[in-house]
C-alpha cells in the first residue's frame, strides 16, 4: 500500500512538473510572438516614415485641424483672392494654376483658369487640374473641404486674422506653405518698416467711417474688432463705427456718429452720394466722401499698407491745413 501511495505521489509531482514546463514554454512562445509582432510593426512604421520622410510643413488650419503638407507644392489652385495676392507678393505666383472668378490682382491672374467662387468652388474642375494643393481662407465651406480631401486633393485653410498685425502671420504661414520662408521674412520686414514710417505721425481727432455697403442692402462697415479698424486707428484717425462688432451697422448709428470722412467702396459710392438718407451727414456736405479700392482695405495682404497711407494722408493733410489757417 505504501508503494502505491508513493507511486501516486510521484506521478502527481511529475505531472505538475510537466504542466509547469508546458506553461513556461507557452509563455515563452507568446512573448516571442508578441515581440516579433511588435518588431514587425515598428519596422513597417519606420519603413513608411523613411519612404515619406518628414512633412514639408505642418500647421493648425482655420478649422483647428492639423494640416500636413508632405512635399513642397509645385501646383496650387488658390480659392482666395487675398491669398493669391500674398503668393504673388512672395514671388511664387508661377505655382498657381487656377483661381476664383473674383481674382483680379495682379494682372497675371486674369488669364488663369477659373474654378468658381470663394466659398464653394467647382470641385470637379479642381480635381481635373489635379493640383498638389488647394489654398483657401476661413470662409471656404467644410463641405467643399471634405469633398476635396476625400478625393485625395490636399487642402490648406489659412486662418483669417482680425488684427492688422495678423497680416504678418498670414504672410508667414503662406510663405511656409509655398516654400518661400526667406522671401516671407524679408517681405514682412519691409512692410513693418513702411508701417512704422506711416504711423509715426501724431493722432488726429477726425472720425472715419468705412462704407462697405449701404442703402437697400443694409449698412455694412468695419467694427472695432476688425483689422480695418486697426488701419483707421493706426493712420491717426478714429473709427466712427468703433462701437460696433463685426461688419453690420445701422443708419441710425451712422447718423449719430456723423463722421468727418466716409470711405466708400466702388459698390457703395454712387448710392451713398445720391441717397437722401445721407445728405445731412457732415462728410457729404463737406465733400469728404472718398472713393477707395475695396481690395486695398478688405483683402488682408501687403496692399493694406497702401490703405493705411490713404487714410493717413487724408486726415493729416486736413490737420495741416487747419494748423496753417490757425
Amino acid at each position: 500500500m505504501k508503494k502505491v501511495i508513493a507511486l501516486s505521489l510521484s506521478f502527481v509531482m511529475l505531472l505538475g512538473v510537466m504542466t509547469a514546463c508546458s506553461d513556461t514554454k507557452t509563455e515563452e512562445t507568446t512573448e516571442a510572438t508578441t515581440a516579433a509582432t511588435t518588431a514587425a510593426a515598428t519596422d513597417a512604421t519606420e519603413a513608411t516614415e523613411a519612404t515619406l520622410g518628414d512633412p514639408f510643413y505642418t500647421f493648425t488650419d482655420a478649422y483647428g485641424n492639423e494640416a500636413v503638407i508632405q512635399e513642397e507644392p509645385q501646383t496650387i489652385v488658390c480659392v482666395s483672392p487675398t491669398l493669391t495676392e500674398v503668393v504673388f507678393a512672395l514671388g511664387a505666383g508661377d505655382k498657381i494654376i487656377a483661381v476664383t472668378d473674383y481674382d483680379d490682382y495682379p494682372a497675371d491672374v486674369l488669364d488663369l483658369p477659373k474654378v468658381g467662387d470663394i466659398y464653394a468652388p467647382d470641385v470637379e474642375a479642381i480635381v481635373a487640374l489635379n493640383p498638389d494643393l488647394v489654398l483657401a481662407s476661413s470662409i471656404f465651406t467644410e463641405d467643399s473641404y471634405n469633398q476635396l480631401m476625400d478625393l485625395g486633393i490636399n487642402v490648406a485653410i489659412v486662418r483669417d486674422e482680425e488684427s492688422f498685425d495678423g497680416l504678418y502671420d498670414v504672410i508667414g504661414t503662406v510663405a511656409s506653405i509655398v516654400g518661400a520662408t526667406e522671401t516671407g521674412d524679408a517681405l514682412i520686414a519691409d512692410l513693418k518698416a513702411d508701417v512704422d514710417a506711416i504711423v509715426a505721425e501724431d493722432d488726429t481727432e477726425y472720425t472715419v467711417y468705412y462704407c462697405m455697403s449701404c442703402g437697400e442692402y443694409g449698412e455694412y462697415t468695419a467694427g472695432g474688432d476688425t483689422f480695418i479698424n486697426d488701419i483707421i486707428e493706426m493712420a491717426g484717425a478714429k473709427n466712427a463705427a468703433a462701437d460696433a462688432e463685426g461688419w453690420m451697422y445701422s443708419l441710425e448709428a451712422l447718423i449719430a456718429a456723423d463722421p468727418d470722412y466716409v470711405l466708400c467702396t466702388q459698390w457703395s459710392y454712387d448710392e451713398f452720394t445720391t441717397n437722401a438718407n445721407y445728405a445731412d451727414l457732415k462728410a457729404v456736405k463737406n465733400g469728404n466722401v472718398i472713393l477707395v479700392d475695396s481690395n486695398l482695405f478688405e483683402r488682408q495682404g501687403p496692399r493694406n499698407v497702401e490703405a493705411l497711407k490713404i487714410v493717413s494722408d487724408l486726415v493729416h493733410a486736413e490737420a495741416a491745413e487747419e494748423a496753417q489757417a490757425a
